[in-house]
């Protein structure tokens, strides 16, 4: 071998070291970041709802939680620190309580804004569909790449890895659709202008989804499956903080909106309207103290008034003195 093949190869051997050193950086630091949002939407979730229930509050504690453990599990697979099927088994089960948590969190949602059972009805009934078709072979080629016989398993898996990304990509994308297309007529049946700001918001939120889902197919399809998996717990994670960037704005529309064609949603099921409460007592009660005051002080008025015109109108004290027929009769 020549000097120049030797350093050309030692030059590969480098490169491919920094390469995997830069990787696994990245690995570490996608993941971290991802944790530290889980942590936060977890204390969130506690500390933003009235009552722990209901369907919304739920997927949305288990999609953020579900994050952690799929980190975990891709870390441990990634860093290769267990070689058996328990960090492959962790990260299906908590890429299903993410991934599908995430649209049922969509889904939830979806009732501040639509009316129409039949489509909640059908909305609810692709996200099984799609949970069915595309969780259970993708979790069975997963576990079958990681197993003795990973060559039977390995080229299916990359082939099907990439269908279920862009399948749950465009359930999320419709989820979204729909809830911007009715959360836009919501809006402008109030006054035009008066909530243009938080429209856009509204819009460049859920285009914010979107572009981020994008960016996951894109590095799937690189070929970099260590940065996109650390990636899709990223995305979901900050996906589940832009929940609470619209959320309580919307939710007050939804109760002030006049429609009376819509059936009444219990808002305490998306947000904690205590501190609402708490703000407009002081106004309802001093307003109420106003209307209770007032009446009693003219009665109070009225009734000087007459003792005194009954003193001095001979009329009223006769009548005064003269008893009543009920009186006569008692």
């Amino acid at each position: 071998m020549s000097s120049t093949d030797a350093s050309g190869s030692t030059f590969g051997l480098s490169d491919r070291s920094v390469n995997e050193f830069a990787e696994h950086t990245a690995v570490a630091c996608l993941i971290g970041i991802a944790w530290y949002n889980a942590l936060e939407l977890i204390v969130l979730c506690f500390a933003t709802f009235k009552r722990y229930g209901g369907c919304y509050f739920w997927c949305l504690l288990i999609a953020s939680f579900s994050i952690i453990p799929f980190g975990l599990g891709y870390l441990l697979i990634i860093y290769d620190i267990y070689s058996n099927l328990f960090p492959v088994a962790m990260e299906l089960i908590a890429w299903v309580g993410m991934v599908t948590g995430q649209s049922l969190v969509l889904w939830s949602r979806l009732h501040l804004v639509v009316h129409s059972p039949r489509v909640l009805r059908a909305c609810l009934a692709m996200i099984i569909i799609d949970a069915i078709l595309f969780h259970i072979p993708a979790a069975v080629l997963e576990l079958g790449s990681h197993s003795n016989k990973s060559e039977l398993f390995t080229s299916a898996f990359n082939i099907f890895e990439r269908i279920q990304l862009v399948a749950f990509s465009l359930q999320e994308a419709v989820l979204s659709a729909i809830y911007s297309w009715e959360a836009v007529r919501l809006l402008n049946l109030r006054p035009r202008g008066h909530y243009r700001g938080t429209l856009v918001q509204l819009l460049v939120v859920n285009l914010a989804m979107i572009l981020m889902d994008a960016a996951i197919i894109g590095v799937q399809y690189s070929g970099l499956f260590d940065i996109h998996v650390t990636l899709k717990a990223l995305a979901y994670s900050i996906k589940l903080k832009l929940e609470y960037a619209i959320l309580g704005k919307l939710v007050h529309f939804t109760e002030m909106s006049g429609s009376t064609d819509s059936a009444p949603t219990d808002l305490s099921d998306f947000v904690d309207l205590s501190f609402h409460q708490r703000q407009q007592q002081p106004a309802d009660s001093d307003s109420q103290a106003r209307i209770c005051d007032t009446p009693n002080f003219n009665l109070n008025e009225r009734a000087r008034v007459t003792s005194k015109q009954s003193f001095n109108d001979p009329r009223i004290s006769d009548k005064l003195a003269t008893p009543s027929s009920s009186d006569e009769i008692a």
